[in-house]
Parts: structure tokens; C-alpha cells; sequence
């Protein structure tokens, strides 16, 4: 058993510079996901913005909230229970990866990518931001349609109340895509060093593979057996105790 592991760490020892290429599949996966891992915004916006725009209220058939309630809590719109069923439907129909997700994925999902926010312009803007862009067109196109049918429904029902209301409500351009690329991202860290530590082992086998398939006399055992006679002496390899003597030319 020794032998062998003696056999084996000269071998590791011959083929270092092969280790190199450890770091080379890692700088390989890091140039790879700077040029594919693309982060899209998917954006609507809206105007005229004003605060006192009513908005159907989903807990009651008659009660109206203003935009700004919206906007300050966009869960009001994106985590409605008869809009999230709506869109899970939606989501199977058009058999994107989301599909079959269930209420509570679904949600996290809504949630973690979508916002309501202001814009410079004193408009309104419906955006997501995420790797999947036709998960964002269709996220962005639902609720888009969503918000502008509870408003039309919050205007019918101010005034049935006979309350005073602003002006209308409407999208303001086209659906817009913008989409970026990452140099680097700290979501990288973790597959960088499984892809270091799996090319590593990877390389470690391979050796043990080269060295088993060399066909050369690894000591006088060997030799030995391979011709059945007795080995009665061996010329040592004097490299190593070369290197290691000092360099007598100096002395001179």
C-alpha cells in the first residue's frame, strides 16, 4: 500500500503543471457566465400620475383606494388572491418554467420581482427585474391589464357615489425591455469553487489514471517479479542529491 502512494505522490509531484487547469475551468465558467447571465428590466409606465386616482378595492364590491395607497403598498395589487389565481392559470397556458408552481412560490416570486415606484416624470412605472424575459413580459402585460381594469372599476365606482375624480388613467408608450450583463455577481461564489473543487478531483483522477496506464518499472520490486530473478543492486538516481548539494563553483 505504501508503495503505491508513494507511486502515486511522485506521480501528483510530475504532472503539477497539469493543476493549472483547475484554474483555467474556473476562469473558463466565470468568462462563460459573464457573457450568458443577462439580468432584464421589463418596465410599463403610466400617466397622468395623480395620487387621487381611484382603485377598486378587492376585499369589497363597492369601497375605492387612491394609486397612492398602490404604490406605497404594491402587495395590494401583485398578491390579490383572484389576480394570483388568475395568472397561475395564465402561467400554465402558456407552459413557461413557472408552470405548476404553487400559491406560495408564486407569491415569493410576484413579490421579490416585480415593484410600483414613481417615476422622475411624475408618472407611475410597472417593472420586473429578473433573468427570464418572457416571464417578465407576461408578468408585466398581466398586471399592467390588471391595474387599469381596477381603476376603470374604481371610477364607476366614485361615481356611483357621486365623488369627484381626477382624469383619466392610461399607459404612456410601449412595454420596454432593458437588459444588462454582469461582469461579476457574488450568486457566482458558490458554483466558482464547486466548479474548482470538481475540475481539482477531476485532474487527481486523471493522473492516477496516466500512471497506471505507464507501462515503466517503478522500482527494483518490480523488476524483479517481472523477470522472476533477484535483484542484487541498484544504481541510485543521483539528480536530487545534485540539486540539493551547494554550488562549489563559487569557491573557486
Amino acid at each position: 500500500m505504501g508503495f503505491y502512494l508513494r507511486r502515486y505522490g511522485n506521480a501528483l509531484r510530475a504532472y503539477k503543471p497539469w493543476m493549472l487547469l483547475t484554474v483555467l475551468a474556473v476562469i473558463l465558467y466565470l468568462g462563460i457566465a459573464a457573457l450568458t447571465d443577462i439580468t432584464y428590466s421589463v418596465y410599463q409606465d403610466f400617466e397622468p400620475h395623480s395620487g387621487d386616482i381611484p382603485v377598486a378595492a378587492s376585499m369589497s364590491p363597492v369601497d375605492t383606494i387612491t394609486i397612492n395607497a398602490v404604490a406605497a403598498d404594491p402587495d395590494l395589487l401583485f398578491l390579490e388572491n383572484f389576480a394570483l389565481t388568475t395568472l397561475q392559470n395564465k402561467l400554465e397556458l402558456v407552459a413557461t418554467p413557472h408552470s405548476g408552481a404553487d400559491n406560495n412560490a408564486l407569491r415569493r416570486l410576484v413579490h421579490t420581482a416585480l415593484t410600483l415606484s414613481a417615476t422622475p416624470e411624475s408618472g407611475l412605472r410597472l417593472s420586473y427585474t429578473g433573468k427570464d424575459l418572457a416571464l417578465g413580459r407576461i408578468l408585466v402585460g398581466f398586471y399592467t391589464d390588471r391595474l387599469l381594469r381596477r381603476i376603470d372599476d374604481g371610477f364607476a365606482r366614485a361615481q356611483s357615489q357621486r365623488v369627484q375624480t381626477p382624469g383619466p388613467f392610461r399607459t404612456a408608450g410601449d412595454l420596454l425591455v432593458v437588459a444588462k450583463r454582469s461582469v461579476w455577481s457574488a450568486d457566482r461564489l458558490r458554483p466558482a469553487l464547486f466548479v474548482l473543487l470538481l475540475s481539482f478531483l477531476g485532474m487527481v483522477v486523471l493522473i492516477g489514471l496516466f500512471e497506471l496506464a505507464d507501462p515503466s518499472f517503478k522500482s527494483e520490486r518490480q523488476i524483479a517479479r517481472y523477470l522472476g530473478l533477484p535483484v542484487l543492486g541498484a544504481i541510485p538516481d543521483a539528480e536530487p542529491l545534485v540539486r540539493t548539494l551547494p554550488d562549489r563553483r563559487n569557491d573557486t
